[in-house]
């Protein structure tokens, strides 16, 4: 097995200077020196020990990613899987692994669990309102990146990055009150997450801007369950049935596409539907899903870039602690 001392004697240089190469310091190498060592680390296929690099280093390379209350349906649902898409595609372009801790069990347990794992950062995808985990990882230093809370977690210092809800729910409920309708029900996620709290908050405003008013029979709480959320609208539809319905995510309403046409009605005639993501289905479904598109790919990737510049130190804003991309109505045939 190659070694760095074989490295060191085929390049010319110390064994001291093949470790400066490897760990960028901590004293610095010319780019000749740099250029002739790399080149021989390839020729002679050097692989230097992980392990031993983070032991020097005090680092793993490694970021862990705590996901929300959906792990069963991480891999499905559009948000999560996009995000993840994301992560994975930054993590590789930064060199970092990746390794997932799940929000089971007590605060306590999560927290030992990640500070055994010792990750460089911690990444969080749509974390509670009121989590203690953010706020407990802050606290002992461990460097956090939070997507999907809403600045919420200011606090801890974290890096948040997220879509701009106000504008993105605006878009979609100006887009139905366009179009004429006035009976919007809106089908909202799990209200404990504080996007979906906005996006509740803001389509009542827009409506009420507009003079319409708000009635308990047009918010319906849905869960993760497509089956169970499919009972609900069809519960809603048979007794006082909207004319369009703006839903919280691609998935809800995927299942509003599906239960209205199980119910006999068109689509956008009887009841027009807008959703939240844009993701791989929406364009593919019949008719085609209207919906707000939100970047989910580039913001894992910018999550794990502003983490990676954060930990090695070159972050250009490092006082900029949440950002916010820009939504986008997409237009189809559900409206």
């Amino acid at each position: 097995m190659v070694t760095i001392r074989d490295v060191a004697r085929e390049s010319g240089v110390s064994v001291a200077t093949v470790s400066y190469v490897l760990n960028n310091g901590p004293r610095p190498v010319s780019p000749k020196t740099r250029e002739r060592v790399v080149a021989v680390m390839r020729r002679l296929d050097y692989h230097p020990n992980a392990v031993a690099r983070s032991l020097v280093r005090r680092r793993t390379q490694t970021l862990g990613v705590v996901v929300g209350h959906v792990q069963p349906e991480v891999v499905t649902n559009n948000y999560y899987a996009g995000v993840l898409a994301g992560i994975f595609a930054g993590a590789y372009q930064r060199s970092y692994n990746v390794v997932f801790f799940t929000e089971q069990g007590t605060i306590t347990q999560i927290e030992r669990h990640i500070r055994t794992q010792q990750p460089d950062g911690v990444l969080m995808i749509a974390p509670d309102i009121g989590l203690e985990l953010p706020a407990r990882l802050g606290h002992v230093g461990i460097p956090l990146g939070i997507v999907g809370a809403e600045g919420v977690y200011t606090e801890t210092g974290a890096l948040q990055i997220d879509v701009d809800n106000v504008l993105g729910t605006r878009l979609a409920v100006e887009h139905l009150l366009e179009r004429g309708h006035t009976q919007v029900l809106h089908m909202m996620g799990t209200p404990g997450q504080a996007s979906v709290q906005v996006r509740r908050e803001v389509f009542e405003q827009v409506m009420r801007e507009h003079g319409l008013s708000i009635t308990d029979d047009r918010i319906l709480e849905c869960t993760f369950d497509p089956v169970s959320d499919a009972q609900l609208l069809a519960q809603r539809l048979a007794h006082n049935p909207p004319t369009a319905i703006f839903a919280g995510n691609d998935d809800l309403a995927l299942t509003a596409l599906q239960v209205i046409k199980e119910q006999g009605l068109r689509i956008p005639e009887d009841i027009a539907v807008v959703g939240f993501d844009d993701g791989p289905l929406a364009a593919h479904v019949a008719p085609g899903l209207t919906t707000i598109r939100q970047p989910m790919r580039a913001i894992g990737e910018a999550i794990v870039c502003g983490l990676a510049d954060q930990l090695e130190g070159t972050h250009p804003h490092p006082e900029v602690r949440l950002l916010h991309f820009a939504p986008e109505l997409i237009v189809r045939g559900s409206t």
